[in-house]
């Protein structure tokens, strides 16, 4: 999600864009483009390794259709319990994608009054019919983590309870993210508090839960959260807290080899996407404000050069129109047998990325969707939310 200096390029967007129908949604990309009524084809460039060498995969053919317009702010796209999607809108209102009708109204206790307040997340409790939702309070504008009962699959607003409150200083990087991780603990990831350049340097301080990774065992339903065992990780460390150092995580997701991918947006050079193993995250410091990206910034600091911060797995510049980073879905690579891949985009530019392992990040489309969202349905169908046209896309990898 872009920082609040954004906002005039996405009015002048918004104003440039207003007389395009909601179908022109993707730019051409090399080497070839075959567009169909009512979708868009896009050919990639070939796979490259690491080193830049072509690999023997064949290249990647993206297809962006429409599935859903006139939404309000759309973002997260996720699976319902009945496996069909679903699309937050920011304004606090989730839809179904299959006929836009509403799946859960909590407009009356949401702020969603500026760029990077509003509902922003959910996640489906892996083990009791509930659904956690994060999102900017109405009353105080606190980020909070709250859930609620479901009851035929559908969620019982009247019961909706406090798990976690967190206050915000200022109005941007209040978004960060939700999801249950494999050992069935919530992840949650958070800002650095907004402004610019973390003035109050929350993001390396652990006494605060802004710029960090919580992890909370949630399956007690009578008390808001236990602290898992082995936490607090470090003895100065807010017990909640498992990794420091993030400044505007926008998505996170986990592979199968039981690691976790975070996308976090940079100040005004540099996008990053991390990858660390779960049973490494406990102490990681990603590096910001030390580092932005990969890049120290202020040279020689020697804080910055310490060898325990978290190098990113692919950085790129603001460059081309690129801006900020957005998070993303992981998916089994489409060439290579046993590997799962990260999708991710830019917000500004519309770019997607694919990064593996073994292969590194590289561009597989070039679109002009203004990228808020990734997501998934039940059956692994991928989906791209357009925050500027007001609609959600089925991408297909082919």
């Amino acid at each position: 999600m872009p920082t609040m200096k954004h906002l005039i390029l996405f009015l002048a967007l918004l104003a440039a864009t207003a007389c395009q129908p909601a179908a022109t949604n993707v730019a051409p990309i090399a080497p070839t483009q075959d567009t169909r009524a009512g979708e868009t084809v896009l050919t990639s460039t070939p796979i490259v390794n690491a080193a830049g060498a072509a690999t023997d995969t064949a290249p990647i053919q993206i297809k962006l259709t429409p599935i859903i317009a006139e939404l309000d702010r759309p973002g997260h796209v996720f699976a319902l319990p009945d496996g069909t999607a679903a699309v937050i809108e920011q304004i606090g209102v989730i839809r179904r994608l299959t006929d836009g009708s509403v799946w859960l109204d909590m407009r009356d206790l949401v702020d969603a009054g500026s760029s990077e307040r509003g509902l922003f997340s959910v996640a489906l409790s892996p083990f009791q019919s509930e659904l956690f939702v994060s999102y900017t309070r109405a009353s105080d504008r606190a980020t909070v983590v709250s859930r609620m009962p479901m009851i035929d699959n559908q969620p019982v607003i009247t019961g909706i309870s406090l798990v976690i409150a967190i206050s915000q200083p200022y109005a941007n990087h209040n978004g960060g993210f939700i999801a249950f991780g494999p050992d069935q603990y919530l992840y949650v990831a958070t800002g650095d508090g907004g402004s610019g350049n973390d003035p109050q340097n929350y993001a390396q301080n652990t006494q605060s839960l802004l710029g960090k990774v919580l992890r909370l065992d949630v399956r007690a339903g009578q008390v808001p959260y236990a602290i898992p065992a082995g936490q607090p990780v470090q003895a100065d460390w807010l017990p909640e807290i498992v990794a420091i150092g993030l400044r505007n995580p926008w998505r996170f997701g986990f592979m199968a080899d039981q690691s976790m991918w975070i996308a976090d947006v940079g100040q005004d050079k540099l996008e990053e996407l991390n990858v660390v193993s779960l049973a490494d995250l406990p102490t990681t410091n990603f590096g910001w404000r030390l580092r932005e990206g990969n890049e120290c910034r202020q040279a020689g600091t020697p804080d910055c050069d310490n060898p325990g911060l978290m190098n990113p797995v692919a950085v790129y510049a603001h460059t081309d129109g690129n801006c900020s980073i957005t998070g993303g879905v992981t998916l089994p690579h489409p060439r290579l047998d046993g590997q799962d891949a990260v999708l991710y985009g830019d917000f500004c530019s519309g770019v997607i990325w694919m990064w593996d392992a073994q292969s590194g990040s590289q561009i597989i489309a070039d679109t002009d969707v203004q990228i808020s969202s990734f997501g998934r349905d039940a059956d692994g169908v991928i989906y791209v939310s357009d925050y500027r046209i007001g609609q959600v896309l089925r991408l297909d990898i082919e």
